[in-house]
């Protein structure tokens, strides 16, 4: 969990630019790590010894720098060391990605990601907020509170928002239903889903750290009777489900699509993100091959967003005789 800020603690500043597909990795290893919080600076190079060391730039569109604080204590070097393997692993030989830190000269940083973080709203619908917004909601809405410093996704990234936006739209289908949410993150997708009217959420994710999350997320709500995670690889989920949620990357998708159908009830729905809009044709390929037809996209800021739903042929198939 994220390190809670003590003005009496010595603390290091950390920048880690990444490719602009990194960013929310990169920022879940540092919350892992301890950063109080992290903040995004899109379209940005990287300067270090410049005071900014961060200056935006229109045209590098594909970058993100991304600035954490760690406690500098004993732990500082062994996480440094980790964050620039982490780097070299992920981006490989990949001209500009880069790490700097120095020492944290204006402790407010600590707290001034809250800023960031205001309710967001899901359509005419859904309303997403922080814990220290309080204000009673429209009766149209429906709320759902996030904790922010916890990190793994609070619905503001455009592949997060287009799935919050699909389940909005279809949850009139599903009041009652049961979800699959793959590859969960703070459990942002199973607890909207909740709230808008599905019964039951599993959600599933490598990351330990997540999990963690995404169970205070669901106790923050009151759904930790109807909302379960699992740590591990989606084959731990077990049971039939009307809608399957994955927001994670193409490759996963298209290597899993084949046999994470057989988890789907007839004429069930598959919303697929995290994909770019160059992706689309790779996409719409592979959901053919696994017998699904394309319900609905969305599209925002170069990022897609699909429903995916078998194919008449496929639910005949599937129909026990």
């Amino acid at each position: 969990m994220s390190t809670v800020p003590s003005p009496s603690t010595p603390w290091w500043e950390v920048y880690l630019r990444v490719p602009d597909s990194l960013s929310d990795a990169a920022s879940e290893y540092l919350h892992s790590l301890g950063s109080s919080g992290v903040v995004f600076h899109e379209q940005a190079l990287l300067l270090p010894q410049h005071d900014p060391c961060v200056m935006l730039d229109p045209q590098l569109a594909a970058w993100t720098v991304l600035q954490g604080a760690l406690p500098q204590d004993e732990t500082l070097s062994y996480h440094l060391a980790a964050l620039q393997q982490w780097l070299d692993t992920y981006t490989g030989a990949t001209p500009g990605a880069a790490l700097y830190g120095r020492p944290l000269r204006d402790i407010s940083y600590l707290t001034q990601w809250q800023q960031f973080f205001h309710p967001l709203c899901i359509g005419n619908r859904l309303m997403i907020r922080p814990p220290w917004e309080q204000e009673p909601l429209p009766p149209h809405l429906v709320g759902l509170t996030l904790n922010p410093g916890a990190a793994f996704g609070t619905g503001t990234h455009p592949s997060t928002h287009l799935c919050l936006k699909m389940l909005t739209s279809f949850a009139p289908a599903f009041q009652g239903a049961s979800l699959l949410d793959i590859g969960c993150g703070s459990g942002v997708l199973s607890l909207a889903a909740l709230q808008l009217g599905w019964q039951h959420a599993l959600g599933v994710d490598v990351d330990a750290q997540a999990i963690a999350v995404a169970v205070q997320n669901a106790q923050l709500n009151h759904l930790q009777d109807r909302a379960h995670f699992l740590h591990g690889s989606w084959q731990r989920a077990t049971g039939v489900f009307p809608c399957i949620v994955a927001n994670i990357y193409l490759g996963p998708l298209v290597e899993m699509l084949p046999s994470v159908i057989r988890h789907l009830a007839p004429g069930g729905t598959v919303i697929v993100s995290g994909l770019l809009v160059s992706q689309e044709g790779t996409m719409r390929l592979a959901a053919q091959h696994a017998g699904l037809v394309v319900q609905g996209q969305d599209v925002e800021e170069g990022w897609l967003a699909l429903a995916l739903r078998r194919a008449p042929a496929a639910d005949s198939a599937a129909t026990p005789r």
